[in-house]
């Protein structure tokens, strides 16, 4: 009789099933990429990938989050950015929530940090190290020597990232330069002077179209206008995120500043 009871206690155990909130988009993304996302009783306002995150109660987000609903939702664990309201956090856990504070991703590898993190606190080791290889192995062996200088406008109004944002990274990735990688930080908004100035042979547009940026005064004469490379064809919601969507966007934006003009 010791040998099916050996057997049994060999076999590895079930991930045990927890009550999950996200205050982060990205990290519902994340989540649900490592199986989890049926542990899920609470979501940011703003998660609305994959679909099934829209079945789920909504928890305010990661600068306004719902204190009273989260609490109401008796989590085992809710996922907040460190760099987001810290006084929220306090008030969580001053009332018994166990709140995981994630740091910033400043470049496209600190997502599989995130990855790793989040499947840690889910028991889910096994998983993160199959989803941050899979991410990894989707980035370029190889920059091109002379990057393509690009604009990118997350926002419209002249919003861009600085060198501190993994979206500026991003831009690395796919072969470009970001104009504004010199700003030590995340987003800010540009002068359309400064733009005109820095000249940039692509333009990224997250929002907005192409008809309206060349409308605006002299954006015909920039490189990229004449060389045909204001690129609109970007999922706006998988690029802006720091999640496992924005490496099949890294790709294709590769594809669309490799294209010859």
């Amino acid at each position: 009789m010791l040998v099916p009871f050996l057997l049994t206690a060999a076999a590895p155990l079930p991930v045990q099933a927890r009550r999950v909130v996200s205050l982060m988009p990205s990290y519902t993304e994340i989540i649900f990429e490592l199986g989890a996302g049926k542990d899920l009783v609470g979501v940011s306002n703003f998660c609305n990938w994959p679909p099934a995150a829209a079945k789920i109660d909504k928890a305010g987000d990661y600068l306004r989050p719902n204190i009273e609903k989260i609490y109401s939702l008796k989590p085992d664990v809710v996922f907040a950015g460190a760099w987001a309201d810290a006084s929220s956090s306090k008030q969580l856990e001053s009332m018994g929530v166990k709140v995981v504070s994630l740091p910033e991703e400043k470049n496209a590898a600190d997502i599989f940090a995130t990855v790793r993190l989040i499947a840690a606190e889910l028991g889910r080791k096994r998983e993160g190290e199959k989803l941050a290889g899979k991410l990894a192995g989707m980035m370029p062996a190889k920059l091109p020597d002379k990057p393509l200088k690009v604009y990118l406008e997350a926002d419209t109004g002249g919003w861009t990232p600085g060198g501190n944002s993994f979206l500026s990274d991003a831009v690395r990735l796919a072969g470009g330069k970001n104009i504004f990688g010199g700003e030590k930080r995340g987003y800010f908004q540009a002068s359309w002077e400064e733009v005109l100035l820095l000249d940039p042979e692509a333009v990224i547009l997250l929002s907005g179209t192409e008809e309206e940026f060349l409308s605006r005064p002299m954006a015909k004469g920039l490189a990229a206008a004449k060389a045909g490379r204001i690129i609109t064809g970007l999922d706006r919601d998988a690029f802006s995120r720091p999640g496992p969507r924005l490496f099949g966007e890294i790709k294709k934006l590769a594809a669309f500043l490799n294209v010859k003009k």
